[in-house]
């Protein structure tokens, strides 16, 4: 709150800003604690326009109807209002009335008196309740009322003739009353995230609805007739309990996106009439239900753009169960689908895809993540505009020929299939920037990798190479990561990177601190000689994390972690939803004896030591790690490694869908073993892309032969 000498000030220089002879006065974001004087006493009856948006006042001054008798517009929105006076109805002239974001917990019953006001808008306030005579508004054409605590409403509702807008988004609403009905201008209606178990059927005699909004109730039906079908454009039922569809759904004749996702229809909810009728829909969203068939009609929606089909659950939230449909086959005539730029089909049981699915020229969206693919069409190598291609969790043996003819894709997810090679023209994809073959059959570094020069994530782990893991491509450290989407955690896309590749010039500078430090300790000058110039050891790592010399060679790429909220308005686009808040993501993907991850920016992996690694057939001569002993082995640090932020710079890619919701996190497991890294863990952490560690091991090393020899001569001396 400013100080009164400085409010006073502020006042004086309002007052000689603000022209009091204006129709319009603007002292938005002023820090207003109440209006100045000066403005109330000069020329205010000619105002006609005064905003007031974003200022501290917690009322407005009494008589405030008798300052500006020829007010038409009022604009408080951003304030510290509790409550709106009674005097403020007697504001006859009065058109507009703003005042979201306050604090007002109820509407006096002298505001139905502003007779002429078209429009009430008090989104993100406290109402509890309106106005049981809020039905003498026979002038209101938009009433606004989001992000309250409303309950229910009135009766008189059903008396707004004039009612064009309807928005109750977020409130706690939980039934409807028939005077809904009534309401013969409302031309938008949005009802989402209450608690509505049912709609009245009066609902169904408005004429004139171009935009409903239903999403996040518990309705089990929608009316029997709506006849408003023919002129909806669109519709949002989501998060609900449907499992009939009405009849009137396939004569939406000029709609142009229909959503009802996540809710339970059942083997084949709609006949071919939906797909011949509905022929302007753009865009088309039914994930999350029981589908197992499609129409063959559904070719006949020429102007769909985005299509899904597939799960409405983060990755990080839908663990090993299905969550899209159950539809094993597209009909042929999916090819015939001209404009569609985005298809979801991931979490189905599809085997196969038609050979016309390669028609879709537009397509530049693909998700068949998580089905049951064997082999791709030969007609797949058409899809000359796919830019993100997600095959992950599918039973690929072979990709087709003609798979290099995708030269615009962007980014590839090939993980978790049985690819044994890759073929020939593999190599034409020149504008990779991410390619994941996790988890294959690989035997062979893929020599396509040669001409990806615009690639920045690669994962060729768990594969079965027969290569020193060493040698195994990876990312440089100078690489610069793509910017991470905020709503994903603890994945590789979303959480802490490490680059993993050390190069010679640490390794050098690396053996000279383990040089200096053992010189320090009264050990062998030579042996220090030797350290320092042999390169690569893993003796010299070994030591160097004995040392706590590791700081200066890892490195990672932390950012905000915070999951937005879910924001749907029938006038904005499809926003993917979830359910689930960051803190209750995070107490799910946590076992009970690990470690949490908090989603602290500052949040630090553990240091991990050797083990045993198979290379194939090969194994590396390192001694395998024993249990700690109290007492016994060298000190365990004490202290984190610090300056893990350090000097990684994040860029915007040209990729439109760097900000896609996550699809796939790779397994995570508990222990490293189950995830097959006995590699030197304090340098080559096993926090890759795909795994996190969640288990802080103890420091340990094992007696290696003839290290106590020195020890043995001393004493015989």
């Amino acid at each position: 709150m400013m100080p009164a000498s400085s409010e006073t000030e502020n006042m004086e220089v309002i007052a000689s800003d603000v022209d009091t002879g204006s129709a319009e006065i603007d002292l938005s974001s002023r820090d207003l604690q109440s209006l100045p004087e000066d403005i109330l006493t000069s020329s205010s009856s000619q105002v006609t326009q005064l905003l007031l948006d974003y200022n501290d006042l917690e009322s407005l001054p009494e008589h405030f109807s008798k300052y500006f008798p020829n007010l038409e517009v009022l604009s408080l929105t951003g304030n510290e209002i509790t409550s709106l006076p009674v005097f403020t109805g007697c504001v006859s002239c009065l058109r507009e009335l703003y005042f979201n974001e306050n604090c007002v917990t109820e509407l006096c019953e002298s505001i139905c008196g502003l007779t002429n006001l078209q429009v009430l808008k008090a989104t993100g306030n406290s109402l509890q309740a309106l106005p049981e005579n809020i039905g003498e508004l026979r002038n209101l054409q938009t009433l606004c009322l989001d992000d309250n605590k409303l309950e229910s409403l009135p009766s008189t509702l059903g008396l707004l003739e004039s009612l064009e807008i309807l928005e109750l988004e977020e409130n706690k609403i939980d039934h409807v009353n028939d005077g809904i009905g009534r309401l013969k201008c409302l031309r938008i209606l949005n009802m989402c995230n209450n608690k509505l178990k049912a709609i009245p059927e009066m609902l169904g005699d408005l004429n004139n609805l171009e935009a409903v909004d239903l999403s996040g109730n518990f309705l089990k039906f929608l009316p029997s007739h709506f006849n408003s079908a023919c002129r909806l454009k669109k519709l949002y039922a989501d998060r609900n309990q449907l499992a009939e569809m009405p009849d009137w759904i396939e004569d939406l004749y000029e709609a142009v996106e229909l959503s009802l996702k996540d809710n339970k229809f059942h083997n084949e909810p709609f006949s071919d009439r939906f797909g011949e009728n509905c022929k302007k829909l753009k865009l088309l969203d039914f994930g999350g239900n029981f589908m197992t068939k499609l129409p063959d009609s559904i070719g006949k929606l020429r102007s769909l753009e985005k299509f899904f089909l597939g799960s409405v659950i983060d990755e990080l939230e839908r663990w090993a169960f299905q969550n899209g449909n159950w539809l094993s086959y597209l009909p042929n005539s999916i090819g015939d689908l001209a404009n569609l730029k985005e298809i979801h089909l991931n979490e189905n049981l599809f085997q196969a895809l038609p050979e016309e699915f390669g028609n879709l020229a537009c397509l530049e969206f693909l998700d068949l993540g998580q089905n049951l693919l064997s082999d791709l069409p030969e007609s797949f190598g058409n899809l000359k505009s796919l830019k993100f291609c997600q095959l992950s969790k599918n039973k690929l043996q072979l990709l087709p020929s003609s798979f290099g003819n995708l030269t615009a894709l962007q980014d590839l997810r090939l993980d978790n299939n049985l690819l044994e090679e890759l073929p020939e023209s593999f190599s034409g994809l020149i504008n990779l920037n991410t390619l994941d073959l996790f988890n294959n059959k690989l035997s062979e570094i893929p020599t396509a990798i040669e001409y990806f020069t615009k690639l920045i994530r690669l994962d060729l782990n768990e594969n079965k190479l027969s290569i020193p893991w060493q040698e195994v491509p990876t990312l440089r450290k100078k690489t610069i990561y793509a910017k991470r989407d905020p709503n994903l955690r603890n994945n590789w896309r979303g959480r802490p990177r490490q680059d993993l590749l050390v190069h010679d010039d640490d390794i050098k500078s690396l053996a000279d601190k383990v040089s200096l430090m053992e010189r320090e300790e009264d050990e062998s000058e030579e042996e220090d000689d030797q350290t320092a110039n042999n390169g690569y050891s893993q003796d010299l790592y070994r030591r160097a994390a004995e040392l706590n010399l590791c700081s200066s060679i890892w490195r990672s790429h932390t950012g905000p972690q915070k999951r937005e909220k879910y924001v749907h308005q029938y006038d904005r686009g499809h926003i993917p939803y979830s359910s689930k808040t960051s803190e209750e993501i995070d107490e799910a993907s946590s076992d009970s004896k690990s470690e949490e991850f908090n989603g602290d920016d500052n949040f630090e992996p553990p240091l991990f030591f050797p083990k045993t690694r198979k290379h194939g057939n090969q194994e590396d001569p390192v001694s395998k790690v024993p249990e700690p002993v109290p007492g016994e082995g060298p000190e365990v640090p004490s202290e984190p490694v610090e300056d893990w932020d350090a000097e990684i710079e994040e860029i915007q890619t040209e990729n439109p869908y760097d900000d896609f919701n996550n699809i796939y996190q790779h397994p995570r497991p508990k222990t490293l073993a189950e995830a097959g890294y006995e590699v030197d863990e304090h340098l080559f952490l096993p926090y890759d892309i795909h795994t996190e560690p969640i288990i802080k091991y103890q420091v340990a090393f094992a007696a290696e032969t003839g290290q106590f020899d020195d020890a043995d001569e001393d004493e015989e001396e």
